[in-house]
């Protein structure tokens, strides 16, 4: 008797393990959105974490010192912290996703029926959809937490209201412009060494995207010359076309990146320009 039923759980156990690697997927997706936001810490939370630091930047832009003042070393904090947590969902997310987009890979020659393709099909929307999400998510939220500082530097020139801190930009503007000769805030130093750190990561991690998805074009490529099936190769000419185009982009990222690393004071004076 239990012959009978062991093909049964054979072709059950991958139905179970993509809907569990769905639902996992789905929380997290949820956790990535929700739970950095309540890491509120001495009243800094997403909602005010920008006029915190348009406020902290004032009082550190004329205090002559490179130590952050409280109010800023806290919205740095917080920052931080956020990235931190964002930046290890979204690992959980990508690996959650990798997993069931190989599950639903080795299942899909095991349901050749309609009613077998619907069932992985729902799945495979999710693996198309949040992967590129996931794996942008990763990379940017550890860019943020390496650079944390640089990383609020964007609200410096939202600030909207805060008008005090929008009246210093011109001065800060300027001393950009002559850095690193001429006078210049202690703060500057700050803002330019965090800024081409911020880059610099940014230009690695893109740099080891382009090189895995590389490595995955070469495998695609070599399966797709061993199969002969037609849908299997149609899907995996679409996977290398998929995987050729994100390293192409990940890898002219990476470039740009570099450029900014290397010359921070320009990139900076762009930035305050109204450049990124």
């Amino acid at each position: 008797m239990s012959s009978l039923f062991h093909p049964l759980r054979v072709t059950a156990a991958p139905g179970r393990r993509i809907t569990l690697l769905s639902s996992m997927a789905v929380l997290l997706l949820a956790a990535f959105f929700l739970v950095p936001n309540a890491l509120t810490h001495e009243g800094v939370h997403v909602g005010n974490v920008g006029r915190s630091f348009r406020q902290g930047m004032v009082v550190y832009w004329e205090s002559g010192s490179q130590d952050f003042p409280r109010q800023l070393d806290t919205a740095v904090g917080f920052w931080f912290r956020f990235h931190l947590v964002k930046a290890g969902v979204s690992a959980l997310l990508l690996a959650a996703v990798v997993l069931l987009g190989v599950v639903l890979w080795r299942s899909s020659g095991q349901r050749a029926g309609r009613r077998g393709r619907m069932g992985i099909a729902l799945p495979g929307v999710l693996v198309a959809l949040l992967g590129p999400f996931a794996l942008v998510g990763l990379v940017a939220n550890v860019q943020g937490a390496a650079a944390p500082f640089a990383s609020l530097l964007p609200m410096l020139t939202s600030g909207g209201g805060d008008g005090e801190a929008a009246a210093g930009l011109p001065g800060i503007r300027e001393q950009v412009a002559g850095f690193p000769t001429g006078r210049h805030s202690p703060a500057l130093t700050v803002m330019v060494r965090d800024f081409a750190l911020y880059h610099a990561v940014l230009a690695a991690m893109a740099l080891v995207v382009a090189l895995a998805l590389a490595g995955v074009c070469v495998v695609l490529w070599r399966r797709h010359r061993a199969t002969h099936e037609v849908r299997s190769r149609r899907g995996l000419k679409l996977g290398l076309a998929a995987a050729a185009t994100v390293a192409g982009v990940a890898l002219v990222i990476a470039v740009a990146n570099v450029s900014s690393a290397v010359h921070p004071p320009e990139a900076l004076a762009a930035f305050l320009d109204g450049g990124w």
